[in-house]
């Protein structure tokens, strides 16, 4: 048995694997690509979590939580051609069974969470950078508070890079329902009719 260390952000987490020793480089390797993959999505998904109306705290924890899943699933040879989309895939899950349990807190697709989600995207501006920031998204929220709950989670993968196709597989639904729900939301945000 060997015991594994694996440091995400500043925190560390102790895993005990049952590993021969000559596999130990292996998971190191395993180890640094997790760490890797966590230091590149964890600020994209805990965007997308709080655009879904989770709390900060909410978010990281289900962020960790997936990236825990993201280790065992690949130390267990599990392979996905698409490894990010199953994150967000995990991730977004993880997002239901929690808004399941807590339902006293925010509804899943609170779009006035987007003004928290927007704010941890650059963690040192200016004064000025923050007013305009913070009157861009007044307008944002107000368009996007027109939007669905799907055409808000439909718009929020597509912008973080999703295919249509992946973005399907993610919110579990159709490929031509992802396009009407964007179609939908194009002409809503862009000033055109409350279809």
């Amino acid at each position: 048995m060997s015991t594994s260390h694996l440091r995400t952000g500043g925190t560390e987490y102790t895993l005990k694997l049952c590993v021969p020793a000559d596999s130990e480089v292996a998971v190191d390797k395993l180890e640094q690509r997790v760490v890797e993959m966590y230091d590149s999505l964890r600020l994209p998904v805990v965007r997308y979590l709080v655009c879904l109306g989770l709390r900060p705290e909410d978010a990281d924890e289900i962020v960790q939580e997936t990236f825990l899943r993201v280790y065992k699933h690949l130390r267990a040879d599990g392979a996905d051609p698409n490894l990010r989309g199953w994150v967000f895939r995990v991730a977004h899950n993880l997002a239901i069974n929690h808004c399941k349990k807590q339902r006293g807190h925010a509804a899943f697709g609170d779009v006035e969470s987007c003004d928290e989600a927007c704010s941890l995207a650059d963690p040192s501006p200016s004064a000025e950078d923050v007013v305009l920031r913070k009157e861009q998204m007044r307008r944002v929220v107000k368009a996007m508070q027109s939007l669905s709950s799907q055409e808000m989670q439909c718009v929020h993968l597509r912008a973080e890079g999703f295919r249509y196709r992946e973005i399907a597989k993610i919110v579990g639904i159709g490929i031509s329902t992802v396009a009407d729900s964007l179609q939908r939301a194009l002409t809503k945000l862009s000033g055109g009719q409350n279809a």
